[in-house]
């Protein structure tokens, strides 16, 4: 399998995932609580660490109006690649209801250096079941719960949080690409002053575990609550501008 630049563009990447009955069973409930950005918005980041080292990607992420729905999109790219070799891209859209981000489908193309995948998830109406596909493979229908959020929207379904000190949450989302569904645990651990290249911001620290791994996002404390900062563990993504 090629080596992508981006590995950790499904932003739970290295986490372990569950797939069958959820561990625990949790009780889920809806975790959306206002929706703070809107139609037109973009926010790009730089993208470094990893096998990269220095500053290895840049990425976009904006959000656009389609009827009553919102379409999330994330776009990243290699900065520097080889000379003579092709530059690694990585997209995905994500449709959802606009007031509790509710997937309608998702899809996502990973463009490499030797080789191309597209993944696709499509959502039915009545919330339980997935069908998920890899290329021109046979679509694998996934039973889910009733609520449920797509892995690919997590960079939007953060900011939408009440956030507060000794907040916590649980949620299960669907990775099309791994084929699984994840339950996320997310634990506010306080607040820090976060200085990257968009400025500096007062943030909350959210730690997003999956699993025995840990991940951290720093978010604005102020609206629109902008991912300020990124660390999946294996790149550190830092707000560039907005």
């Amino acid at each position: 399998m090629y080596r992508i630049v981006l590995v950790s563009l499904v932003v739970l990447a290295g986490f372990a995932s569950a797939c069958g009955p959820l561990a625990s069973s949790p009780k889920l409930a809806p975790v959306v609580g206002s929706v703070p950005f809107s139609d037109g918005e973009r926010l790009t980041y730089s993208i470094r660490g990893g096998d990269l080292g220095g500053l290895g990607g840049k990425g976009t992420l904006s959000v656009h109006r389609d009827g009553a729905n919102l379409i999330l999109d994330q776009s990243y790219e290699e900065v520097s690649p080889p000379a003579g070799a092709k530059r690694n891209v990585d997209v995905a859209q994500v449709s959802a209801t606009a007031a509790e981000l509710r997937p309608i489908w998702m899809q996502r193309g990973i463009r490499g250096r030797d080789e191309s995948r597209n993944y696709r998830a499509d959502y039915t109406a009545d919330g339980k079941t997935v069908a998920v596909t890899q290329d021109t493979d046979k679509p694998k229908s996934i039973p889910v719960p009733e609520i449920i959020y797509d892995n690919e929207s997590s960079l939007w379904l953060w900011r939408t949080l009440a956030l507060a000190d000794g907040y916590t949450a649980r949620y299960v989302s669907l990775d099309a690409v791994g084929k699984t569904r994840q339950t996320v645990d997310l634990t506010v651990t306080g607040k820090q002053n976060i200085i990257v290249p968009a400025g500096t911001f007062e943030a909350w620290r959210l730690q997003v575990r999956n699993g025995r791994a840990t991940r951290v996002a720093w978010i604005n404390v102020a609206a629109p609550h902008e991912i300020v900062q990124w660390d999946n563990g294996a790149q550190v993504f830092q707000l560039e501008s907005r």
